[in-house]
């Protein structure tokens, strides 16, 4: 086979215990025709001297002065792509030898194909495989939809699935794309899935090519941007309710049909003033495992009041008035997950010491009705008089 030259694209941050794993997984690959771009995003540790040691023309690698952070960096990086094709891999991830292959030999196949994906092995510090060790990531992440309606459907409802070091797609759709948003840290990759599903479906290949790193808690300085820390969860909530705010920009109106006619309030809904409607009512549905309102519902709904014919199309075909607007409004719009989590525990320690405080108040009212049957008692009555002695003993 002929091969076309793929460039490979790593953003490098303070990673110098797993880029050289990295590195040479991408080197070991059976595809040779290989452009190996990094972009060291300011590192303080050896990563760089480490890359440096490598002596093979194919790696090309970039010194940011400063720390910009992951879309800077990869930006930077996509300025910089000369290959057909365009592959990622993160600096604590690896590739097994063939990932490359199997991924071109697919694209070959299906020339429908623009862009694909491919399952992971989970391994730990030490590259271990942990799989077992982490059964909901696994569950998550083997997602093999085929068609671009279920595609949009996981992202809106769900979230992502697909992994960042498992993707290879032409560098024209990177290029039709554009760069990652600036503004997320989080959730840059899945908004970029998110705005290329729009337009073209994705392809995974079931296959566990790549090895992707989880980091131990007692690890600190390794933990990476993905990691579970209160801090991440709220960012990566706030950058989902932003990047699903706004699903619906730009999106081909069929597609728009295709992915969610089925939950339409009127499934006949047709005309463009109809559909921005049923826009509305989605962008109000919270993520599957959530019940809460999204503001960008109730926002969209704001703006079609303003309007005499959307506000007559609301109340004739949807029977919405701005009544149930003001009833949607009178419920938790931006009491997020996280809150709600901290709400629930802080609910169950009240309910904890509520019923501990009912313990201790039954046990002192069983010991006030035991003094009270000793006081009673004929023998507590006929030991008065020598209690009386004792006292006046002690007090001399």
């Amino acid at each position: 086979m002929n091969e076309e030259l793929i460039s490979v694209l790593m953003v490098n941050y303070n990673r110098e215990n797993t880029i050289r794993d990295a590195v040479q997984s991408v080197l070991n690959q059976t595809w040779k025709n290989l452009q190996l771009i990094i972009v060291d995003d300011g590192s303080t540790d050896r990563s760089c001297e480490i890359v440096e040691d490598f002596s093979d023309s194919r790696i090309e690698m970039y010194r940011l002065e400063k720390n910009e952070h992951i879309c800077y960096a990869t930006n930077f990086g996509f300025d910089k792509v000369r290959g057909k094709y365009l592959a990622r891999i993160d600096s604590d991830d690896i590739w097994y030898e063939n990932r490359l292959d199997r991924q071109m030999q697919f694209m070959k196949k299906n020339p429908e194909c623009r862009i694909c994906f491919t399952w992971c092995n989970w391994i730990n510090e030490r590259g271990e495989i942990i799989n077992d060790e982490e059964p909901e990531l696994r569950k998550m992440c083997d997602a093999d939809f085929r068609s671009q309606r279920d595609w949009i459907k996981q992202f809106y409802y769900v979230g992502n699935c697909l992994l960042h070091s498992s993707v290879l797609m032409e560098t024209e759709l990177m290029r039709e794309t554009g760069g990652f948003e600036p503004a997320y840290r989080q959730l840059h990759d899945y908004d970029y899935w998110v705005r290329i599903v729009k337009h073209h479906n994705l392809y995974v290949i079931p296959e566990r090519l790549i090895g992707m790193r989880r980091f131990g808690k007692e690890n600190d300085k390794n933990i990476n941007a993905s990691a579970v820390t209160e801090e991440n969860d709220i960012r990566t909530f706030n950058e989902y309710a932003d990047i699903r705010a706004h699903i619906f920009d730009d999106m081909p109106e069929d597609v728009f049909l295709a992915a969610f006619q089925d939950d339409f309030i009127c499934k006949a809904s047709v005309t463009p003033q109809e559909l921005e409607c049923e826009k509305a009512f989605i962008l109000c549905k919270s993520q599957i495992g959530w019940e809460w309102t999204a503001p960008a519902g109730i926002e969209k709904l704001k703006e079609l009041f303003r309007d005499d014919e959307m506000k007559d199309i609301l109340e004739k075909k949807f029977n919405f008035s701005i009544k149930d607007l003001y009833r949607m409004n009178a419920k938790n719009i931006y009491f997020d997950p996280i809150v709600q989590k901290k709400f629930q525990t802080v609910r169950e320690e009240r309910d904890r010491l509520e019923v501990d405080n009912k313990s201790l108040y039954d046990e002192v009212e069983r010991l006030k009705k035991e003094i009270s049957l000793y006081r009673d008692s004929t023998s507590w009555k006929v030991t008065r008089p020598l209690r009386r002695i004792g006292k006046i003993v002690r007090r001399k």
